[in-house]
């Protein structure tokens, strides 16, 4: 099923900002053309010979040298951060950062660099920011500004979900370097979140192992539900006509108490694990979470 964006959810940015996207794989692409869309001058950079080709038949704006870019006021950089032996590879990133770093140390104006890769929580602070510094010779929060701005995408309608963004968060070495971002994105309605770098990082992971721990859960459901014959459909459905389904309930850092989640959770999973039935791990494992916080 095709998804289509709402104009209603945006206007034009306040002014053109002249953008370098570095990476124009999946995410970078469609942040680009949503900022073209919304009336910048924007430029695509990729290794990828084809992907740069296949960008500029499209009619958009390509550089085949990061030197090409050393003009622009902002530099999103959206490679790869993949997976190695069950760690993140920087190795991207740090290619990235030390090219860009060096088209940019003689340049005597002002520019802010954006992470929008998945990085864990201190890469921005602990080697992305070094490495501009150390090899432009410039200062952070002086010469140059960084901020982290964590991308929320569906691969199958990228372009759709950041025309119609549910949230925006801003992830600021300091005020100036958000304010740049805030302006940029000032045009889209929906909640713009500034806070600190590391924050937005561990944004970007929480959101993403949040939406894991739930397609698991059901996963853990059904598996229950197959073993007793009940239907996990009618159940999904019922789970998801509650209130509280996408909102969490209670205060934050608070364990779960009261008179029927203690009492229904360990009853259903001693149900199950008397029974011989399932070995509910993932029930186990929230009650585990919930006494190590008492």
């Amino acid at each position: 099923m095709k998804m289509s964006y709402s104009t209603e959810t945006m206007i034009l940015s306040p002014r053109e900002y002249s953008i370098a996207i570095i990476g124009s794989g999946v995410v970078g692409y469609a942040t680009g053309r949503a900022f073209v869309t919304i009336g910048n001058n924007v430029t695509f950079f990729d290794v990828v010979e084809k992907t740069l080709s296949r960008i500029e038949n499209e009619g958009y704006k390509v550089a085949k040298t990061l030197d090409a870019l050393k003009d622009n006021e902002i530099f999103f950089i959206i490679v790869p951060t993949p997976d190695k032996e069950g760690e993140i590879d920087l190795s991207y990133i740090r290619t990235a950062i030390t090219d860009l770093s060096n088209v940019l140390k003689n340049r005597e104006t002002y520019f802010t660099v954006v992470i929008k890769s998945s990085v864990i929580p201190r890469t921005t602070e602990q080697v992305v920011i070094p490495l501009v510094e150390q090899i432009t010779g410039k200062t952070c929060g002086r010469d140059f500004g960084v901020c982290f701005n964590p991308e929320f995408l569906n691969e199958a309608h990228p372009y759709e979900d950041v025309m119609s963004p549910d949230r925006i968060v801003i992830g600021e070495f300091d005020k100036a370097s958000g304010d740049v971002l805030a302006d940029l994105y000032s045009g889209f309605k929906c909640p713009i979140i500034r806070t600190n770098i590391v924050t937005a990082e561990m944004a970007k992971y929480a959101n993403n192992s949040f939406n894991a721990t739930k397609i698991s859960f059901f996963n853990e459901i059904i598996m229950m539900c197959n073993k007793i014959e009940a239907d996990p459909v009618t159940i999904h459905r019922i789970i998801q006509l509650d209130r509280y389904y996408s909102v969490h309930p209670w205060h934050i850092g608070t364990p779960f108490g009261g008179k029927c989640l203690p009492k229904d959770l360990n009853a259903i999973i001693t149900m199950f694990n008397h029974g011989g039935i399932h070995d509910p791990v993932l029930l186990k494992a929230v009650r585990n979470v919930n006494n190590m916080i008492k």
